[in-house]
């Protein structure tokens, strides 16, 4: 008997189990924050399990040394996703690490632990390069898939940043054995196996590394070759600094630690709205910027502390 549901504001599931009959069915109760959440649970609830906020997305991004453009293609794309009823948060990771890479383990480890103790469904990690389009987070969760990522290619070589290298552009949703951390939606329950600190330090501490380990525990990444992710710069390859001279090898790494040191770039770009824009800083997810551009004001709160910018939305 299929199951049934009562769709009054609040979703009621009747899930009768077999071989019972109607008189004798179980009954589980959901009251979700929105009606997108209660529509897709509708539409999928038989094809998964229940989240107390389905589909919501702790988006954290690796520092904030945006680059130029990102910042402002990011909050777009979160504030797509909100708006289309998919509960969605930004927070940007302090930079721990004393020299390049050394803590970039911890930062990413810090990410699954805040999205673990808040509560959310998935987790979105982001490179400060990336340039997605406003609806790429709304695609890679539509698949439901445990690990999924765009495609992503090095700039100006075109060199595939995953494994296996062959795969073809808009052929849909395909298996992989590693891909860049560009950009890499979990669900956050895949490190219920692997445990908060599976993220190595060590720079040695690769993408096949990690990927490897959770192969072991029965997870691989997928690719969304339907959706080419542009980064505005190559990966720094930081074992192959071993192969410059010293001099050329210390000039790397000096020039990659200045950009560190700059403050973050959150100027906008056009084309953008002006109102979206405060003390030269693109902030579309404050009060006033939505008050002005939606003609409402939703819930909202946005926080900055020690370097860090929180934004969470409750829809409207």
């Amino acid at each position: 008997m299929a199951d049934k549901y009562k769709n009054d504001g609040t979703s009621l599931w009747i899930r009768p189990m077999e071989p019972v009959t109607d008189s004798h069915r179980y009954i589980q109760t959901r009251t979700y924050a929105t009606d997108q959440e209660r529509d897709f649970i509708m539409r999928f609830g038989d094809k998964r399990w229940p989240h107390i906020r389905p589909n919501s997305v702790l988006v954290v991004g690796m520092g904030y040394h945006w680059g130029p453009g990102s910042w402002q293609k990011v909050c777009d794309m979160l504030e797509y996703t909100n708006k289309v009823g998919v509960y969605c948060a930004l927070s940007e990771i302090q930079d721990r690490c004393f020299e390049p890479y050394d803590a970039l383990g911890t930062m990413r480890n810090e990410a699954i632990i805040m999205a673990q103790n808040e509560g959310y469904e998935n987790l979105l990690y982001l490179d400060n390069d990336v340039l997605p389009e406003k609806d790429c987070l709304v695609r890679l969760l539509s698949w439901g898939m445990p690990i999924v990522a765009p495609m992503v290619r090095e700039p100006g070589t075109g060199k595939p940043l995953y494994g296996p290298t062959d795969l073809k552009e808009n052929t849909g949703l395909k298996p992989a054995r590693w891909t860049v951390l560009s950009m890499l939606l979990f669900m956050t329950n895949v490190f219920n196996c692997v445990g908060p600190r599976f993220w190595g330090d060590a720079i040695g501490a690769d993408e096949g590394y990690h990927f490897q380990t959770l192969w072991r525990y029965g997870h691989r990444p997928y690719v969304d070759t339907n959706i080419q992710l542009q980064v505005s710069s190559q990966p720094h390859y930081p074992l192959a600094s071993n192969r410059m001279s010293i001099k050329d090898r210390m000039e790397h790494w000096d020039n990659i630690n200045k950009n560190r040191n700059k403050p973050p770039d959150r100027k906008p770009v056009p084309p953008y709205d002006e109102r979206n824009v405060l003390d030269g800083e693109y902030l579309p997810f404050t009060d006033a910027a939505r008050a002005a551009v939606w003609g409402v004001k939703p819930k909202s709160a946005v926080q900055i502390t020690d370097g860090q910018l929180r934004w969470t939305n409750q829809g409207g």
